[in-house]
């Protein structure tokens, strides 16, 4: 009887979590909720304990988190009562609507974001938190710090003049390799295009903020958030930029996206037209679209996940059928990396390749093959520290997920990094295996807030030595992009730094990075000096 109830309740929920399963659909043809659905009856799960409930309703929408992943203040606090808002269940104090425009409002309800009937009895969802609460430790334990190297060897420290004397605000650092170009954009929704000396050759000023870009013939198709901060406005688009940059010529492709972060290019259904693959991060909205290219200019978009988190993506023929497929991070809770297979016609069959807790944070990957055994392994960056449980975490860090050869994976390595926000792999040093770059943007700034960047260079197969860089706390490190801008055949790293004045920092760090702090730094590799620029050399 138990098993029985458990999967009722689960179906319940698979059918009606918004975004989580079943036929996908658009926003505007919702016609069930997570409202509408049915109250199971409390007398029928008297039996079931708060960890039996737990399993079925948390898993609804995510992996299941263990209780010791939060100490018993921040669940009781912070996270399980915005949960049992998301479950039709009022929390003292909290109201999701505050500060939210009446169409807003009215969108969130029609989703069913937070139910305006309760989905679970309260007898049931005090059982769950009781149970979360008392098997939560006071305190998480963190790792003892071992002492870090701050010297690169094979790297310089060089500063270029760009924004100097202005607040950093960089959202956007992206090398185009074809083009060799390397463009910067920040907040004051500026885009320019650096030359091999860091210099400012050319630039255009949106009306809003750049977060990704990629360039092909017709010239640069530019990526607006619409908003830094998170909301449920459809405001962020895709500019089209000409070659020339000019501010006069440069319109809007695509409109009323949520929030869109990142934007890749492929012929997807082998037409010979380039299709767009768009991840719309959002907030309480999001969705990974395809965008079929129908020539002259013309887009047909295809939802292939309703889901906010959209994170990043990817596309390879990831089981070898001649096909490309789709390979998309989603973060806001749902932590999974999805692949979307090609099936040809422009249909695709989605598969889960790896899923962790909601609290994981994940935030970046890349699919490289570590062991060079002919398959693509993953890299991992997960320490998105920026919701309702902001403690130090000593799951957050750098992860290696190697494959099986049949696109299955098993974790190989991790490397702890609090608020672990990026993650880039290249063979740096030129010794035939993969290094790793990393940036945080939630460090341990109490015991160590120089790890806001690390370099993991690989002396031995998945064994690695970890160092930063003495200036490392001259900027809070936001975007990083590797790239050998100045063609000299080694990979060199760029650094930007977003000092937002929201972020819980210690007013000394941030003084610092006012006074201080560039838009823009960069590694440079090998020590190789150009002229015109304000360069440290490692000793």
């Amino acid at each position: 009887m138990r098993v029985f109830l458990l999967l009722i309740v689960v179906l319940l929920f698979f059918t009606n979590c918004s975004g989580s399963a079943g036929k996908e659909k658009n926003l505007k043809d919702e016609s069930i909720s997570l409202s509408e659905a049915i109250l199971p009856d409390a007398a029928k799960t008297a039996h079931l304990s708060g960890k039996d409930l737990a399993n079925a309703y948390c898993q609804a929408c995510h992996a299941l988190p263990n209780p010791g992943l939060l100490d018993k203040a921040t669940w009781q606090n912070k996270v399980l009562p915005q949960m049992g808002l998301r479950l039709g269940l009022p929390a003292p104090n909290i109201n999701p609507f505050l500060g939210k425009q009446p169409d807003e409002i009215y969108t969130l309800i029609k989703a069913g974001i937070y139910p305006q009937k309760p989905l679970i009895a309260a007898k049931d969802w005090q059982k769950i938190v009781e149970y979360y609460t008392q098997a939560a430790p006071e305190k998480l334990t963190l790792p003892t710090l071992t002492k870090l190297d701050t010297i690169l060897n094979n790297f310089s420290v060089i500063i270029p003049d760009l924004n100097k004397g202005k607040p950093a605000l960089t959202t956007l650092i992206k090398y185009e390799t074809q083009a060799k170009e390397l463009w910067v954009g920040d907040l004051r929704n500026w885009l320019f295009r650096l030359n091999q000396d860091l210099q400012a050759v050319d630039s255009v000023h949106l009306q809003a903020v750049p977060v990704d870009l990629i360039k092909n013939n017709a010239g640069y198709k530019v990526v607006n958030i619409g908003s830094i901060l998170p909301t449920d406005k459809a405001t962020g688009n895709i500019y089209q930029v000409p070659p020339t940059a000019k501010e006069k010529s440069t319109g809007i492709l695509l409109k009323d996206l949520h929030r869109p972060v990142n934007i890749i290019e492929a012929d997807l259904n082998q037409d010979k037209l380039p299709d767009l693959v768009v991840c719309n991060y959002g907030y309480n909205f999001g969705s990974l679209v395809v965008y079929f290219n129908l020539g002259k200019g013309k887009y047909e978009p295809v939802t292939l996940k309703n889901l906010p988190g959209a994170r990043k993506a990817e596309i390879k023929d990831l089981n070898h059928d001649g096909l490309p497929d789709i390979i998309a991070l989603f973060a806001q809770g749902t932590e999974t990396l999805k692949v979307f297979y090609n099936q040809g016609n422009g249909k695709f069959a989605e598969e889960n390749l790896v899923q962790f807790p909601p609290v994981y944070g994940t935030n970046y990957f890349q699919l490289v093959d570590f062991n060079q055994d002919g398959h693509l392994d993953i890299l991992f960056a997960n320490g998105d520290n920026a919701d309702y449980s902001f403690i130090m975490k000593p799951y957050h860090g750098i992860r290696i997920w190697l494959n099986n050869g049949k696109n299955k994976f098993r974790q190989k390595y991790f490397f702890q990094m609090p608020g672990a926000w990026k993650a880039v792999a290249h063979d740096f040093d030129q010794d035939g295996d993969l290094d790793i770059a990393a940036i945080s943007y939630f460090p341990d700034f109490e015991r160590s807030p120089e790890r806001g960047f690390i370099y993991l260079e690989q002396t031995a197969q998945f064994n690695f030595t970890a160092a930063t860089f003495k200036q490392s706390l001259l900027g809070h490190w936001f975007t990083l992009e590797t790239a050998d801008y100045d063609q000299d055949g080694d990979e060199d790293i760029v650094l930007g730094s977003f000092t937002n004045a929201l972020s819980p920092v210690p007013p000394g760090i941030r003084q610092n990075w006012l006074a201080n702090g560039p838009g823009i730094l960069v590694l440079q590799n090998k020590k190789i000096t150009k002229p015109n620029q304000v360069i440290f050399v490692n000793k």
